[in-house]
C-alpha cells in the first residue's frame, strides 16, 4: 500500500480575486493551495499575501518556476508567506542551490518543476546531489492541448525518481477518471487544476477527487489492488479516529449540529481528516507539538491545527494505514491531553478504535 498523496489545487488565474473565491470555496478539501504561475505573473507577491490572509492554515506553493536570482526569489516568496516554491529545471545549478538553502533555512520546501526537461533523470542526479528532495512531474498544458497522453514511460520515470529519494508531485489533466492510472505509484502530491476550477460545483469535485485519492491508495476502491493484508482503507481509519475521540469526551467541529453518524450518506466529516474542537485551557500549538513529538518525522504530518481552538487528526497523511500506525495516533494524542491536564479516556477510545477496524 502506498502512502496516501496529498491533493493540491493549481489557481491558474489571471486576475487575482477570482483565485481568491476558488480558494475559499475548496479550502476545507484541499491540502495545498498552488498560486499558479500565470497568477504569479499577473498579480505579484500580492497574489501569496492575500491567499496567505484569506487561508493563514494552508500550505502555499508560488509556483514561480525561478529561473535565476534563486535565493533572491525563495526569500520573496517565503516573506509572503508561501510554504513551497518552485525553480524551473533549465535553471542553473547554482541558482537551484541557493533557492534550496534558503528554504533549508527558513524551514520551506522547494521543488524542482521539470516542464521542458529532456534528460530528466541526470538533471535530477544532479539536484540530488544538492540536497534536493522534491520534485513536480508534469504533463505541460500545451502538450496537453497538443494530444499528449499519459503512458507507462511516464510511471516508469517517476519511480525511478521516487528509487533515487524524490517525493514527487505529479500534475497535467488529473481527474477522477485518470486516478487509477496512477494509484500504483507512491506519489506524494497530486495536483487538480482544471478538474476543481471549472466543475459545476468546486467544492465537491475537490471533495470527490479527495475521497477517490485515499480510496485508491488505502486500496479500499474495488477497481484497484487488494490491500496487503494488515492493512486497512482510509475512510474506516478516519471513522476508527472519528469514534476515538468521541470517547475521549473531544467533540468534532460540526456546528453543533445533531451527527447523523458515519455510516451515513449524509455524514457531516468527509475525507480523511477529522477536526477536533481543543479542550479549553488546552493551548492548540502546544497540543499539536506533543503530539507530532510522539510520532516519528513522517506520521507527525499526520496532526496540525487548522484554525484557532481546534486541531486535526489526518489518516492519509500517516505513512502507512494499519491498526498500529492508526492506534498509535490515538494514543499520542490521549498521552498529549493526559500531560497538558485533560482527562482523556485512552483505554476506552482503544478499544472502540479496534472495533471499527476489524469490522
Amino acid at each position: 500500500m502506498n502512502s496516501i498523496p496529498q491533493l493540491q489545487i493549481a489557481l491558474d488565474y489571471i486576475t487575482l480575486p477570482p483565485a481568491l473565491v476558488m480558494a475559499s470555496l475548496v479550502v476545507d478539501e484541499i491540502d495545498i493551495i498552488e498560486i499558479g504561475t500565470p497568477l504569479c505573473k499577473a498579480a505579484g507577491i500580492e497574489a501569496i499575501l492575500a491567499m496567505r490572509e484569506i487561508c493563514p492554515d494552508k500550505l502555499i506553493l508560488a509556483d514561480f518556476k525561478t529561473p535565476d536570482v534563486g535565493g533572491l526569489e525563495a526569500t520573496m516568496a517565503f516573506d509572503a508567506g508561501a510554504d513551497m516554491v518552485t525553480v524551473i529545471g533549465g535553471a542553473a545549478l547554482a541558482t537551484v542551490k541557493q533557492a534550496y538553502e534558503v528554504a533549508r533555512s527558513r524551514g520551506k520546501e522547494m521543488l524542482m518543476e521539470l516542464t521542458g526537461v529532456r534528460d530528466i533523470l541526470g538533471r535530477a542526479a544532479e539536484w540530488r546531489q544538492i540536497g534536493v528532495d522534491r520534485i513536480v512531474y508534469h504533463r505541460e498544458w500545451d502538450a496537453q492541448d497538443a494530444g499528449r497522453e499519459w503512458g507507462e514511460e511516464d510511471k516508469v520515470i517517476i519511480r525511478r525518481l521516487i528509487d533515487m529519494g524524490y517525493k514527487v508531485t505529479v500534475t497535467g489533466g488529473l481527474t477522477l477518471e485518470l486516478l487509477p492510472f496512477f494509484a500504483d505509484l507512491p506519489a506524494s502530491v497530486l495536483i487538480c487544476g482544471r478538474g476543481i476550477r471549472e466543475a459545476p460545483d468546486p467544492r465537491a469535485a475537490a471533495r470527490a477527487m479527495r475521497l477517490a485519492i485515499a480510496d485508491l491508495w488505502s486500496g479500499s476502491n474495488s477497481g484497484s489492488p487488494s490491500p496487503r493484508p494488515g492493512t486497512i482503507s482510509a475512510e474506516r481509519a478516519a471513522k476508527a479516529v472519528r469514534f476515538a475521540v468521541s470517547e475521549m469526551g473531544l467533540l468534532l467541529t460540526v456546528d453543533g449540529r445533531e451527527c447523523p453518524g458515519c455510516d451515513s450518506p449524509q455524514r457531516f466529516c468527509v475525507g480523511t481528516r477529522t477536526e477536533i474542537v481543543t479542550p479549553a485551557g488546552i493551548d492548540t500549538q502546544a497540543l499539536v507539538s506533543r503530539i507530532a513529538g510522539a510520532l516519528d518525522l513522517a506520521g507527525g504530518q499526520a496532526v496540525g491545527w487548522s484554525q484557532p481552538g481546534t486541531f486535526y487528526l489526518d489518516v492519509g497523511l500517516l505513512p502507512r494505514l494499519d491498526e498500529r500506525a492508526v492506534t498509535g495516533l490515538l494514543s499520542a494524542t490521549g498521552s498529549a491531553l493526559n500531560a497538558l491536564g485533560y482527562r482523556a479516556d485512552l483505554g476506552t477510545a482503544l478499544d472502540i478504535t479496534r472495533r471499527v477496524l476489524s469490522e
